[in-house]
């Protein structure tokens, strides 16, 4: 075996980059030597050139190339490498072929019977020729493009296949005269095509969704994603119904800088008929709202987040629709349909050490009402809250919350309200056994109502006296379990006392919640208890919740001392009992449960109970059950079951107790192969029917959608 060292000025081949490096369109490092290794190496001084065979290697750093037989062309600057060629770098991309042939005084090269192999997106590219015509770009006929793995000799379960193609990594492959091939059967023809071969995002058209319901009939939704920048990316839609309208929109999103971002949102929808599709929503369960659409259906939305010197920041949130009806038809989602009110807001604010301000100006859109005259804006609303801090050198503390709000409206009651709140308090540890902290909060508020001929002005001054006393119990208990060395038990009882004296508050202004304040002499208890376990993963100690518990009442003093107004009137002093238990005997499963529970009746007025299990295997199981008295009270479960490595089963229902009904049932089958999956899914609700069925291909994404709608 010879060994040579040769210059890297007199050898650079050119091909492919490694992967965790920017492309520069050299194989070698140009820096730094190659050396050469083979049987026997000569070379003839009238040509200046040299002439390897046998077990050829050449190595520089992680790229390696084998080949049988390499001659390289000095003067010419000319290598060719022959005989089962390939080439490794150390990102895990792969070249091999009968020969490789490289200029290295232009930088271009061809690959004969090539096989290309990018570990990033796991991409395999196969071609009689490939010809490198730039740093990233290559020509090849034909070619097959897949990132499905299955050696040599075998079909990939699915592959493109062009005449000819042009290749730029990190963008597309454009190819002609195209082929898609399942097992190497030819399904589909296309004269052109064009397939992401992408490192980051790119501009390109993203998944189409086709469908037909009954009140669109056929629907296409398209949309194209334009790259701008690194910091700057569009979305434009376009989406067509043939029997009810068109829309259009563009989403756009920036980001300055760090501290800079935002993005704008404009969506707009030509009805065919607005009547029409009320009709169809008078068919189904839909929410009801002020009929004032027109055909032209709109909406805008603006966000921007700006951090400023001085820690100030100015935030934006824009909402704006055409109508009061445009949730109930383009909603996302049951949380999007429901809406009642929506609300625009700019904010600019400034924190410091102790005290933080916010100035707000807050524009609502009513939207259970038409014209939204009687609807409060909040124009400004000003916040400053400070928190606890010592006053001076005593162990008494300061705390405030003090707020100016303009309420605007074109019609009620306008006016100004200045609301402060101090709070002193004195922090106590009795003993260091008890925490005790006794605290006054003074309030005082005034308002100024637009023109009100009788009288303008209003003030009022009432406080309020609290005082919370608590302790923690600990116990830590050893164990000898492999991982879980120790559980540490606490238990934090605390009771709370509240006095707020009457007021007679009649013939004040009524804005919000601010201008009620209600007498309070009470006395909350409240118990907290925790199970926390020390795991060990090796030497590294780690923490984990298996139980949090928390209960709690409030004894009112007033309602026991009330005078009963009949004979069948009774004082109810004691509150609801307020509970909230998370149980986690594992990472894998967590069961909740909140509620209130009335003791004079012996019934809970709400609950909400879930319970979140999975397994090692992809098996997941979420159940809840929600109730309210004289509300909702509904069941939610999703299940997920993995049958093999390859297909999982997936269930999801919605059912309603009080109506005794489903409100939603799917059923759902993936399948997942190492380089596609599909899935297939049927969904009854209330007023459609819909069916979907899914293609994924690796590496560029659901390109061979069929979805379809059924409505009734």
């Amino acid at each position: 075996m010879i060994i040579i060292i040769l210059l890297p000025l007199l050898f650079i081949l050119t091909w492919g980059a490694r992967a965790e490096e920017a492309p520069t369109g050299d194989l070698f490092n140009k820096e730094t030597p190659v050396e050469v290794t083979a049987d026997t190496i000569t070379y003839d001084k009238t040509t200046d050139t040299y002439h390897a065979t046998g077990k050829v290697e050449m190595v520089q750093e992680g790229t390696r190339l084998l080949a049988d037989e390499a001659i390289l062309d000095m003067a010419a600057g000319v290598a060719t490498a022959s005989g089962d060629v390939r080439v490794t770098d150390e990102g895990g991309g792969e070249l091999s072929g009968k020969s490789l042939q490289f200029n290295m005084k232009d930088k271009t090269a061809v690959l004969v019977n090539g096989r290309l192999y990018y570990r990033e997106g796991n991409i395999h590219l196969t071609a009689d020729t490939i010809q490198k015509t730039g740093p990233e770009s290559y020509f090849a006929r034909r070619i097959t493009y897949t990132t499905c793995d299955c050696p040599p000799e075998d079909e990939p379960a699915w592959s493109f296949a062009a005449t000819s193609a042009n290749v730029t990594v990190g963008e597309f492959l454009t190819g002609w005269n195209a082929r898609f091939y399942i097992k190497g059967v030819p399904v589909l023809y296309s004269p052109f095509i064009s397939i992401p071969i992408k490192r980051e995002r790119q501009s390109g058209f993203l998944q189409p969704r086709p469908g037909y319901s009954r009140l669109r009939g056929f629907v296409l939704e398209t949309s194209f994603f334009w790259a701008i920048a690194r910091n700057q990316d569009a979305t434009f839609y376009l989406d067509i119904e043939t029997e009810r309208g068109a829309g259009k929109g563009i989403e756009y999103r920036y980001a300055r800088s760090r501290n800079s971002a935002g993005e704008v949102f404009f969506y707009q929808f030509q009805e065919q008929s607005i009547e029409r599709i009320r009709e169809f929503r008078d068919g189904v369960d839909n929410l009801s709202r002020p009929e004032e659409a027109t055909n032209s259906r709109w909406r805008f939305n603006l966000r921007h987040s700006e951090l400023l010197a001085g820690n100030v920041n100015i935030r934006a949130n824009i909402n704006l629709v055409s109508d009061d009806e445009y949730f109930i038809d383009f909603g996302k989602g049951t949380d999007e349909r429901s809406l009642e009110s929506i609300e625009s807001n700019v904010s600019i604010s400034k924190n410091w050490s102790s005290y933080s301000l916010v100035g707000q100006f807050r524009v609502f859109n009513n939207l259970l009402d038409a014209d939204d005259d009687e609807t409060l804006q909040r124009l400004p609303e000003i916040t400053l809250t400070g928190t606890d801090s010592k006053i001076y050198n005593t162990p008494v503390y300061l705390s405030s919350q003090s707020s100016f709000v303009n309420f605007w409206r074109d019609a009620g009651t306008r006016g100004q309200r200045l609301d402060i709140r101090p709070r002193l308090s004195l922090p106590m540890s009795p003993g260091g056994y008890f925490d005790f902290i006794p605290s006054v909060g003074p309030k005082a508020t005034f308002w100024y109502i637009d023109g009100d001929p009788e009288k303008s002005y209003f003030d009022r001054f009432i406080y309020d006296v609290t005082a919370d006393l608590t302790t923690t119990f600990v116990r830590i208990y050893r164990t000898d379990l492999p991982r879980l060395k120790s559980l540490r038990h606490t238990i934090r009882p605390k009771v709370t006392y509240t006095y707020v004296p009457e007021a007679v508050q009649d013939d004040l202004p009524s804005f919000d919640a601010v201008d009620r304040v209600a007498p309070m002499n009470s006395m909350t208890y409240s118990i907290n208890s925790t199970l926390t376990g020390k795991l060990f993963d090796g030497d590294t100690p780690g923490y984990f919740d298996y139980l949090y518990l928390d209960l709690s009442q409030t004894y009112n003093f007033y309602e026991a001392q009330r005078e009963l107004t009949s004979a069948t009137d009774e004082r109810k002093p004691f509150s609801e009992i307020t509970g909230e238990v998370i149980i986690r005997p594992g990472p894998l499963v967590t069961a909740t449960a909140k509620g209130k529970f009335d003791i004079y009746e012996n019934r809970f007025n709400t609950y909400d109970i879930s319970l979140a299990a999975a397994d090692s295997r992809g098996d997941t199981l979420n159940i809840s059950h929600r109730f309210v008295r004289d509300g909702s009270n509904y069941l939610e479960a999703f299940l997920r079951g993995r049958v093999s490595k390859s297909v999982d089963l997936t269930y999801f229902k919605r059912y309603s107790f009080d109506e005794y009904r489903s409100l939603e049932t799917s059923y759902g089958i993936d399948y997942t192969h190492q380089c596609w999956s599909a899935t297939v899914t049927y969904t009854e609700r209330l007023e459609e029917k819909i069916a979907y069925l899914t293609f994924n291909l690796l590496g560029l994404g659901k390109v061979a959608g069929i979805q379809g709608r059924i409505e009734q």
